[in-house]
């Protein structure tokens, strides 16, 4: 018969080749108490944790076996505050059944008893606190996985607190952005308006100038015009002029014929000037001075003069 081992949460005695052990802490347990504990994260007997790795079947070459006295004596012995409930309960159970399978007849009635206290005391008292230690170490492991996921969590809101420090530093740099270029604004049509206003004034004064010009060259053009028949009545009045100074000498001497002195014809033509400036009189030429004793003037000649 093959060497048997005890798994530590069953207390049963198996075969080495059914029962796998954790590579973390090395500890090994039964093919069924292993299924039963798959869902824990953490080692039944030590609460080291699982990790990631698969379990392994390991291969020993056992010693000569020992009795079934020394075993349970190894039994109770191995029993810890890491040691799971069942574990004690059952080492209570086989200590029962040994007393009863004992061949040791002649064994006093005190040790049987002192036994069977030990197994009640196993099974009344030490197996309801590694129940109450059992549920502690879970409740410690449940708060230990929500501390690190506490840990996770303030990882994250620690990330997410930094970017929104970023984003309100980005806000205050848009807003401080934003009011520069509303200010900006504000300027550039206060700016505007006033540039506009001063357009304004400058057309509304290129619009007078325009008109002023205008007027001075339609009076301009009046003075032009009023130069010109001048010219043209000085010209004629130059030509009559002429004409009188190459009057022969009338043979009559009848003096009464004759116009003495053309002051008063001169003073005639002088009139004509009269609507003209100082500036334009003087640069009126004048005429030839006649002489004395002229030919008596047609009626049509007197008339163009008083032109």
């Amino acid at each position: 018969m093959s060497a048997q081992i005890r798994c530590d949460v069953c207390l049963e005695a198996y075969s080495l080749d059914l029962f796998r052990f954790l590579p973390s802490c090395g500890h090994g347990l039964c093919l069924v108490c292993t299924e039963k504990t798959s869902s824990k994260r953490n080692c039944v007997i030590c609460r080291h944790p699982k990790g990631s790795q698969e379990l392994v079947q390991i291969y020993l070459t056992f010693a000569e076996a020992t009795d079934k006295s020394q075993a349970l004596i190894g039994d109770l012995e191995s029993i810890s505050p890491n040691s799971v409930p069942l574990s004690v309960q059952k080492a209570g159970q086989k200590l029962r059944d040994a007393l009863q399978d004992s061949d040791r007849v002649d064994e006093d009635d005190v040790t049987r008893h002192l036994l069977l206290d030990a197994a009640k005391n196993l099974e009344e008292r030490i197996y309801p606190l590694f129940i109450e230690l059992d549920l502690a170490n879970d409740r410690i492991a449940a708060m230990t996985a929500q501390i690190e996921e506490l840990r996770r969590q303030l990882k994250v809101a620690e990330s997410k607190e930094d970017e929104i420090k970023h984003l309100r530093r980005m806000l205050t740099n848009t807003q401080t952005a934003y009011t520069k270029a509303s200010a900006l604004e504000r300027e550039t049509h206060e700016a505007l308006a006033v540039e506009k206003e001063r357009t304004a004034r400058l057309d509304r004064t290129v619009q007078r100038q325009i008109s002023e010009l205008s007027a001075r060259e339609d009076e301009s053009d009046a003075l032009r015009a009023k130069v010109a028949r001048r010219d043209k009545r000085l010209s004629l009045l130059e030509k009559k002029l002429k004409l009188l100074t190459r009057t022969p000498k009338p043979n009559d001497p009848d003096d009464s014929l004759q116009i003495d002195n053309s002051a008063e014809n001169i003073r005639v033509a002088r009139k004509s000037n009269d609507w003209l400036s100082k500036s334009e009189r003087a640069g009126v030429r004048k005429p030839p001075r006649p002489h004395k004793v002229l030919k008596p003037l047609q009626p049509e000649v007197l008339s163009d003069i008083e032109l």
